[in-house]
């Protein structure tokens, strides 16, 4: 199979802003205890009761970005009881998962491990049965500088600096009645939304806020617009894609990151359009910050599963689809980073995994910064039955900066190697660097047993136009 790319390296789309390849960690399964913390007295190995393992493994993958404490969790956490002395912090049920809350690691111990990957934290409220005025002792126990009782508090636990959290998510998917504290519609949830900005920002004015979008009800985006838009700056959309759904095939998988490329696109034209009939002012842009794939096996309480080659090419194709729509949506967060629907597993014996989709992550960690500019694939295509559409083989996005392209290509055919040619147009490069994650099929996974059958490979050469992309691989080209 033949395949044509034509990059642009002239012809900019946006900034990239990294904080697409952000992170989200919940009082989930064992997402925390377990994976991030195992405590201080554990005989896993640990930094501060942070699982030295995966503390290690988060800070390869450089997250600019990680949310947290939920998700669900997050509508009916008081985030008091998470601190002071561990010994004293109390055992609660918590109602999301309906599920117990020791409470050992609450916001301090997030800040520390957040400062310990080199990321920022993105905090979400409870929006739920919480109150403005909660999350406003929040907002000023993290940032604020005065003489008051919460910033003392801080100080006194010994954090004489504030942490500076600048983004903060008010409420998770209110509009699903599994929530604690739902919202009725769209409204009800945009008056919230207003009630809890006004006092959070009275503390801190620089804040920035990630209010609750919803992926396929327009009137609710309508309504959060309409009334709240002057209060948040970014709109939250989240996306699963249930893998096993009867009937999906592994090409309609892999169809599927172009339909929620267009869904975002389509959000976004409602935003713009309900901003300007109603004259709201704020510059909304969307925060993509859940999203991932969901196989049969995922259940409560430990929603664990390990997913295969397929599922990283379906993860670099929606990683394409944020650098291309990075203009519109600067913030996405995969949801979860360990144990919960994880990149990295694993277990109470100090063992630990790196599936094929944290591999990709650490691939597109390493464009950093730069301009995503312009790309065009021509290449065979298929149907998906699903979608009714036609499907190109073949995926790119590229990001230029200081004399260097970073190429991404995504070969979805699930067994044929393509030849492709590249021309490039204001840049001629010289040497090229190849790294590929591939595998023997589209099935292949890391196990606890074989935890590197699915790993990158990586070759350098001088450039040359013709290179040959692996059968259902991720490929990243680097080029100077």
């Amino acid at each position: 199979m033949q395949a044509k790319v034509f990059v642009d390296a002239e012809s900019k789309i946006a900034r990239l802003d990294d904080r697409i390849y952000g992170q989200f960690i919940e009082h989930l399964g064992r997402c925390i205890y377990g994976g991030i913390w195992v405590g201080e007295n554990s005989k896993i190995p640990n930094l501060k009761g942070f699982r030295l393992d995966v503390l290690n493994a988060v800070r390869e993958l450089k997250p600019p970005i990680v949310r947290w404490p939920g998700g669900n969790f997050a509508s009916a956490y008081h985030w008091e009881d998470g601190i002071g002395p561990r010994e004293s912090r109390p055992r609660k049920f918590e109602l999301a998962w309906e599920a117990e809350e020791s409470n050992e690691f609450g916001t301090c111990e997030f800040i520390e491990w957040t400062r310990l990957v080199y990321t920022e934290p993105f905090i979400v409220v409870n929006a739920g049965n919480g109150t403005p005025e909660e999350a406003a002792h929040w907002v000023e126990f993290c940032n604020s500088t005065r003489n008051t009782r919460y910033a003392e508090w801080r100080r006194r636990l010994g954090y004489r600096e504030p942490f500076n959290v600048k983004l903060w998510g008010v409420g998770n998917e209110l509009w699903g009645r599994f929530q604690v504290g739902f919202c009725r519609d769209g409204e009800e949830c945009a008056w919230r939304t207003a009630e809890f900005v006004n006092e959070m920002m009275r503390v801190d004015p620089t804040i920035k806020i990630v209010a609750v979008g919803c992926d396929y009800d327009l009137e609710w985006n309508i309504d959060m617009v309409k009334i709240a838009g002057n209060y948040f700056d970014y709109l939250s959309v989240h996306t699963y894609v249930f893998a096993d759904r009867q009937g999906r095939t592994y090409e309609d998988l892999a169809a599927w990151p172009t339909a929620l490329e267009e869904n975002l696109r389509t959000i976004y034209r409602l935003v713009e359009v309900t901003k300007r009939r109603y004259g709201v002012k704020k510059d909304i842009k969307l925060a993509f910050d859940e999203w991932n794939v969901w196989y049969p096996e995922a259940k409560p309480p430990l929603l664990s599963q390990i997913t295969k080659v397929k599922d990283a090419i379906f993860t670099a194709l929606v990683l394409n689809s944020l650098q291309r729509l990075n203009r519109i949506v600067p913030l996405a967060c995969f949801a979860q980073t360990v144990n919960v629907l994880p990149l990295i597993l694993t277990d109470d014996e100090g063992r630990m995994l790196l599936t094929p989709q944290y591999l990709v992550f650490k691939l597109y960690a390493e464009a950093r910064e730069g301009d995503v500019v312009r790309t065009l694939a021509f290449s065979p295509s298929y149907h998906s039955d699903e979608l009714d559409s036609e499907v190109p083989y073949i995926d790119s996005s590229a990001v230029f900066t200081n004399g260097r392209l970073y190429l991404f290509l995504v070969n979805k055919h699930p067994e044929e190697k393509v030849e492709t040619e590249i021309f490039i147009r204001g840049f001629e490069p010289s040497s090229l660097n190849h790294k590929w994650i591939s595998g023997e099929s589209i099935e292949d996974m890391n196990t606890f047993d074989e935890p590197n059958r699915v790993k990158l490979g990586e070759r350098d050469q001088s450039f040359k136009r013709l290179i040959e992309l692996p059968p259902h691989s991720v490929n990243l080209l680097t080029l100077s």
